[in-house]
C-alpha cells in the first residue's frame, strides 16, 4: 500500500467519449455561471511535463511511469522507457497550467490552490495574488529571521531537514539564514498560504480539483470545505479519490484533456508559454569620476528578488576597475552582480557592454546590453520563446508578443 493508498485507489479509469463530452459540457456550464471559481491542483497536472507523481500504480498509463512512492514501496526502479525530466527546472508548463493562466487573466478563476512544489504555476505566468502554494515552491527561499522572500532560477532545496540553504538574507540589517520553502510530511503548512486557500474555499461556488488523490490533509480539506458547504465540487483524476463520494462530478481522464475540452467550450484560447524575465539596471555616480553599477533580477509579477543570472560578462571602455581583474573585460559569477568603475574624464562617453548569461533551462540565449556610463535607472522585461529562440524586450510585464 503506497502511503495510505489501497489498490482500489490506484486503479485508473477512463470515461467513454460520450460520458466525457457530457461531463465537460456540464463543467463548462457551471464555470460560466459561477461567481467564485477556484481550482485545486495536485501532481497530476505536471505529469505531462515530465515530472512524475507520487501514487500512480505500477501499471499506470502515464508516460512518467509509476509514482515515486509506489516505486519505493515495491522496491522497483523507474522503467527505462519512462519519459522523465532529469531537472524539474526544465519543465515547460502544460496546457493545464496555461489554461489556468488564461482563466485567471479573464477574471473567471479566482484562486489556484496547489499541493505542488515544482514552481510551474508561477513560471506559467499565474499571478501570485491568486495562488496559494500549500506545500512550498522549489524556487523560493525565505529568511528565517525577517521572512523576506527570494526567488531563484534553480532548486533551493538540498534535502536538509532544517531547510537551511547556506545563503543569507540580502538585507544588511538582517543577515538572517535562508531556508527553502518545501514542506516535508509532518511539517506545518505556511499560515499565510493556508489562510488564503480557506478564504477562497469559503467563497467558492465551484471548485475543480485536478490531478490529486485528495488524500493529504490539511490541503485536501480545501476542496472538502467546498463540498461541505453544499457547493459544486468537481474532481478530474485518473483514479478514484478520497472525496469521490462528495463530488458532484468525477471526470476520469488526463487533466490536459479536461482543460483543453473546457477551454474549447468556453471559447477561450490556451496561450503559448514563454520565458518571462524582469531586469533592473542601475548606475550611480558615487563621486566625481566613480560609478557604482548594479544588475539584478526581479519577479515579473511581484517585487521580489529573483536570481536569474548565471554570470555576466562586462566590458567597459577606457576604465580602471576596482575589482580583482586588472583589465576592462571580466566576468561576474555570483550575486550581487555589481562593481565599481573609475573613469579618467568625467565628461567622457565611456560605454559599458554587458552580456547577460542565464541558467539556460530552456536554452535561453545570452542577452546583450549597452549603456553610457552615467547616472541611469532602467527596468525592463524580457520575453523568450523557446520555440523561436528570440528575446523580446518590453517596458511592461503584460506587453507580451509571441
Amino acid at each position: 500500500m503506497a502511503h495510505g493508498v489501497t489498490d482500489e485507489y490506484k486503479r485508473e479509469y477512463f470515461d467513454s467519449e460520450i460520458e466525457l463530452e457530457k461531463k465537460l459540457d456540464q463543467l463548462a456550464q457551471w464555470i460560466s455561471a459561477s461567481k467564485h471559481f477556484i481550482v485545486f491542483t495536485g501532481a497530476g497536472v505536471s505529469t505531462s511535463t515530465g515530472i512524475p507523481d507520487f501514487r500512480s500504480g505500477m501499471d499506470t498509463v502515464l508516460t512518467t511511469g509509476p509514482g515515486a512512492w509506489e516505486l519505493r514501496d515495491n522496491n522497483s526502479a523507474r522503467p527505462k522507457n519512462a519519459k522523465v525530466l532529469p531537472d524539474m527546472n526544465k519543465a515547460i508548463p502544460s496546457p493545464t497550467h496555461m489554461a489556468l493562466v488564461e482563466l485567471q487573466r479573464r477574471g473567471i478563476l479566482k484562486c489556484v490552490v496547489s499541493q505542488n512544489c515544482d514552481g510551474l504555476h508561477l513560471r506559467s505566468g499565474l499571478n501570485p495574488t491568486g495562488l496559494a502554494e500549500l506545500h512550498g515552491n522549489m524556487n523560493l527561499e525565505i529568511c528565517s529571521k525577517c521572512e523576506a522572500k527570494y526567488l531563484r532560477d534553480y532548486d533551493t532545496g538540498i534535502g536538509r531537514r532544517d531547510h537551511l540553504t547556506g545563503r543569507r538574507c540580502d538585507k544588511k540589517e538582517c543577515d538572517g539564514l535562508l531556508k527553502d520553502s518545501i514542506i516535508h510530511f509532518g511539517e506545518n503548512l505556511p499560515k499565510s498560504e493556508l489562510s488564503k486557500a480557506f478564504e477562497h474555499a469559503d467563497k467558492a461556488d465551484v471548485c475543480l480539483a485536478l490531478g490529486s488523490s485528495l488524500n493529504v490533509t490539511p490541503a485536501a480539506d480545501v476542496p472538502r470545505k467546498v463540498a461541505e458547504r453544499k457547493q459544486k465540487l468537481i474532481i478530474g483524476n485518473l483514479q478514484r479519490t478520497a472525496l469521490h463520494g462528495s463530488s458532484l462530478l468525477n471526470i476520469h481522464t488526463f487533466t490536459d484533456t479536461i482543460m483543453q475540452g473546457l477551454m474549447k467550450r468556453l471559447n477561450l484560447p490556451i496561450p503559448t508559454w514563454i520565458v518571462r524575465r524582469r531586469i533592473r539596471f542601475q548606475i550611480k555616480n558615487d563621486s566625481k569620476n566613480s560609478y557604482q553599477v548594479l544588475i539584478e533580477g526581479r519577479d515579473p509579477d511581484q517585487d521580489l528578488p529573483y536570481s536569474l543570472f548565471k554570470s555576466i560578462l562586462v566590458n567597459i571602455d577606457n576604465t580602471e576597475l576596482k575589482s580583482e581583474t586588472s583589465n576592462s573585460k571580466f566576468i561576474l559569477k555570483e550575486e550581487p552582480f555589481g562593481f565599481v568603475a573609475d573613469i579618467e574624464d568625467e565628461k567622457s562617453t565611456t560605454k559599458i557592454q554587458l552580456q547577460i548569461n542565464f541558467f539556460g533551462h530552456y536554452n535561453e540565449l545570452p542577452y546583450n546590453l549597452e549603456y553610457v556610463l552615467q547616472n541611469i535607472e532602467d527596468e525592463f522585461y524580457l520575453f523568450y520563446n523557446p520555440r523561436t529562440g528570440v528575446w523580446l524586450r518590453k517596458s511592461r510585464a503584460d506587453d507580451v508578443t509571441e
